[in-house]
């Protein structure tokens, strides 16, 4: 099968980035593929990135139009559009008569900033179609990006109908696929297809610290997690990862007179491996609904047991004994689950041989394909479109 990969890569590089590249060397194996990509860095700001996202900008439309015809995909992949290709893939792909699958990584089909988090709490406002609701709560830290991307979403949805134009939709989470029924998404055009890490089997021997990998901004509860290791004590802990949040996070840090929580920075593949295998256990103190973070995913393959928060598709990786759930935004529930993990080897060790064998039974490269291979095959040949 020949299959076109179309992606945005983020300003921000983070596990949605570095699933894309572990996609493209899987499906490499066994099918053609070719990337057609854009990088949002390369993006000014203002009204030129408003027109590109709402209108579609003729000069990608046409890159991508003879990429096409080059390449003759049977089928062309989706992740994220935004802002960098706007809606140019779904209507090349309507007009070249080529199926569409997109991946579902957030919530950017519903919501503005892909969160559904604003002012410190979860939030629905933007799901029936009212973006303007972007602009009146801030969604973003900049007026004029959260009109463009409040904007742009109302022209694709109202006006493009860009939901239409994908012949099948991927959700790498039960809930995820649950929250599109609820958008009235028809459910034969979703399907769960989990995501996948290609990091080697580690062990369930527990390491020497706790740690978090990933973004650093307010919708992921550092800030909880930093107060909940000064209530248990100062265990041991690496922050791995960069973001927006991180001067606030270190001043945070430096307040509650934490000695042992060591922020590291974005770390590299082989750097990830080698954090994850010293450690203990992974917290994701998430105050947003997780979808299915590669982090968590990778943390289980390296045998570390999960304290994750309620919400989202997280509850789903600890279902069989992987870990355990916290109350989301709750530093005293978290600090004492935490302390139970750092000072208990064979409950950490018990998990972490959990985390291990559902790692080897779900989210290998192997099943990946599969599932991935059996979407393909069944849009290839129907209907690219419903308009």
């Amino acid at each position: 099968m020949r299959v076109l990969i179309a992606h945005s890569f983020y300003r921000l590089p983070g596990g949605e980035d570095r699933y894309v590249g572990q996609q493209i060397q899987l499906l490499k194996g066994k099918h053609a593929v070719e990337l057609f990509s854009r990088r949002n860095e390369e993006l000014g700001g203002g009204l030129s990135t408003a027109v590109l996202m709402t209108a579609s900008s003729s000069h990608d439309r046409g890159d991508l139009r003879r990429v096409i015809r080059s390449f003759r995909p049977d089928v062309i992949h989706l992740h994220n559009a935004y802002p960098a290709l706007g809606p140019a893939v779904h209507l090349e792909a309507q007009r070249a008569g080529i199926p569409l699958v997109m991946t579902v990584h957030n919530c950017r089909l519903r919501c503005p900033n892909g969160y559904m988090f604003t002012e410190g709490k979860l939030c629905h406002r933007c799901e029936g179609g009212n973006y303007s609701n972007a602009v009146l709560h801030h969604c973003f830290s900049d007026g004029k990006q959260a009109a463009s991307y409040a904007s742009s979403l109302w022209v694709h949805r109202f006006m493009f109908h860009t939901d239409d134009k994908v012949a099948a939709y991927i959700t790498p989470s039960q809930f995820m696929h649950d929250r599109m029924i609820s958008w009235g998404f028809d459910g034969s055009r979703v399907d769960v297809v989990r995501n996948f890490t290609d990091h080697h089997a580690g062990s369930a021997v527990p390491g020497a610290y706790g740690i978090y990998l990933g973004r650093l901004s307010s919708e992921k509860g550092v800030d909880v997690l930093l107060e909940a290791l000064s209530l248990a004590g100062d265990p041991p802990f690496h922050i791995c990862g960069d973001g927006p949040a991180l001067p606030a996070l270190e001043d945070l840090a430096a307040e509650r007179g934490l000695q042992n929580a060591n922020f590291l920075g974005q770390l590299a593949g082989d750097q990830v491996a080698a954090e994850l295998q010293g450690s203990r256990f992974f917290v994701l103190p998430s105050l947003w609904d997780e979808n299915a973070p590669l982090a968590a995913l990778e943390a289980l393959a390296a045998g570390r047991p999960l304290l994750v928060t309620e919400g989202g598709g997280l509850p789903e990786l600890v279902s069989s004994g992987e870990g355990f759930m916290c109350r989301r935004g709750d530093p005293h529930d978290l600090a004492a689950k935490m302390k139970a993990l750092a000072t208990d080897d064979r409950l950490c060790f018990e998990a972490g041989s959990a985390a291990l064998e559902r790692a080897a039974a779900e989210f290998t490269p192997e099943a990946h394909l599969r599932r991935l291979e059996a979407v393909y095959s069944k849009v290839v040949g129907g209907p690219t479109t419903n308009r």
